[in-house]
């Protein structure tokens, strides 16, 4: 008889059952059919993940909304131009300046060509008609008044006023000698090139407000005065800004901090506004004139003005300034603004620093006088204010130049603001560049403060 032959297989491995058939198969369609069944739950998981990130997409675009529309009621549209949409040399070239000279409302229409237009701009009527009530002109040549928020570059005011010339736009003429508004330049440059800080002690020799060769040597004795940045800056000492630009910045430093202020430079604003002037030779005395503002040859308009200050209170950020917010032709939208940094002048905290100085110069300084009464006022006591004067006469000292630029905030939310004045005072001194500041400030924060934050 015959024995059956056994089967034999590698001792340990067991042959595999068919996929579909056995234990593994069942056990591998029990996995699929779980497996579907969890997709299957997961779908509205999915699908409200998908609407969540919509939302935050929308709410990101409702944010940058709300933030170029927080200072006028007419609503941002997000959507491309309607038809042939124009750039900023588009409008530019569409506008003519005066079209912008003392704007009374929010909406101003235009013809040009064939055409007529509609800008809707971010003027706030209110406050432009409070800044132009409150000139007094029986004693100013011209003055020019430009108020502007921060953080986008919206101007908010603009007020001309030109006995010699009223056609012309006081606001954009950059014509008037900067003064002490350079120092503004020359602190920031100091403090982020040098070793010398907020409370850094500076020696000077001589007059607070003069500016002698022999007040620029580094020579100390008996008579040699001390002080600091801070002081220096909030009584616009000159022989120390004077020292500062000589013998630590120079030429080159002038020249690339005042470059970053976008003096000698357009700025890409809504119609033609005459550049501020900077030209430095290869003086070293020049340089201390420059530094210190102790000349008539480096000037600036009272928009750029504004600008410097708001990019300050900006934290260093310079935005491109703006008037229109929208632009139509025939009643279709052909111009979009979208808001542009067009420089980071200084860092951050060099910024803030300079809010510092800008703040003492308001409390201690040379606007101590004018600001004498603001810590019993309701509305200006609430507010972080700070500012820059600036003071010179013309050639033939017929005309006294007086500047105020600076920014307010309000520490509880409501708002910030920045605003410059240039007051061209003729043979009496009458109201100051820094009353119309505060003026302004407090007509504009009225109603505001106290709101919890939100604008009214």
């Amino acid at each position: 008889m015959f024995k059956k032959k056994r089967k034999t297989t590698l001792r340990g491995i067991r042959p595999l059952a068919a996929p579909g058939t056995g234990w593994r198969g069942y056990q591998h369609r029990i996995r699929l059919h779980d497996e579907k069944r969890q997709a299957r739950r997961r779908i509205p998981y999915y699908f409200l993940a998908l609407l969540f990130l919509a939302a935050c997409i929308e709410g990101g675009f409702y944010v940058l909304e709300k933030r170029l529309s927080s200072h006028t009621d007419m609503p941002v549209s997000l959507y491309p131009p309607d038809v042939d949409p124009v750039d900023i040399d588009g409008l530019r070239a569409l506008l003519e300046p005066s079209v912008l000279h003392n704007p009374t409302g929010s909406e101003i229409e235009f013809v040009s060509g064939e055409h007529k237009y509609q800008l809707y701009t971010g003027i706030d009527p209110d406050l432009q008609e409070a800044v132009t009530d409150s000139f007094d002109t029986r004693h100013a040549n011209r003055i020019g008044i430009v108020a502007m928020h921060p953080g986008t570059g919206q101007v908010l005011a603009m007020a001309s006023h030109d006995t010699d010339d009223p056609d012309r736009n006081a606001c954009f003429a950059a014509d008037l000698p900067a003064a002490s508004i350079y120092k503004i330049v020359t602190a920031a440059a100091a403090m982020e090139k040098t070793e010398i800080g907020y409370d850094s002690t500076i020696p000077f020799n001589g007059g607070k407000f003069t500016l002698y060769r022999n007040q620029l040597t580094n020579q100390t004795h008996q008579y040699t005065n001390y002080t600091t940045l801070k002081t220096a800056f909030a009584e616009s000492i000159n022989p120390v800004f004077g020292k500062l630009g000589k013998n630590e910045l120079g030429k080159s430093l002038l020249e690339e901090y005042g470059h970053a202020y976008l003096f000698g430079r357009s700025f890409g604003f809504d119609v033609a506004v005459q550049k501020s002037v900077l030209e430095i030779s290869d003086t070293p005395y020049h340089w201390a004139e420059i530094a210190s503002g102790f000349n008539r040859e480096t000037t600036v308009s009272p928009l750029h003005a504004a600008m410097i200050a708001a990019s300050i209170a900006n934290d260093g950020d310079m935005m491109r300034p703006w008037v229109v917010r929208a632009a139509a032709r025939d009643n279709q939208t052909v111009y979009r603004y979208r808001p542009e940094v067009i420089s980071g002048t200084v860092r951050p905290e060099t910024a803030k620093t300079m809010q510092k100085l800008m703040e003492a110069t308001i409390r201690e300084g040379t606007a101590r006088n004018q600001f004498t009464r603001m810590g019993s006022d309701p509305v200006l006591s609430k507010l972080k204010m700070g500012g820059k004067t600036g003071s010179i006469n013309n050639n033939q000292r017929r005309i006294r130049y007086d500047w105020f630029t600076g920014y307010a905030k309000d520490p509880g939310g409501s708002g910030e603001i920045a605003i410059s004045v240039i007051v061209a005072h003729k043979e009496y001194i009458g109201k100051r560049a820094a009353t119309y500041f505060q003026e302004a400030v407090k007509h504009y924060f009225e109603g505001r403060i106290g709101s919890n934050g939100q604008e009214s």
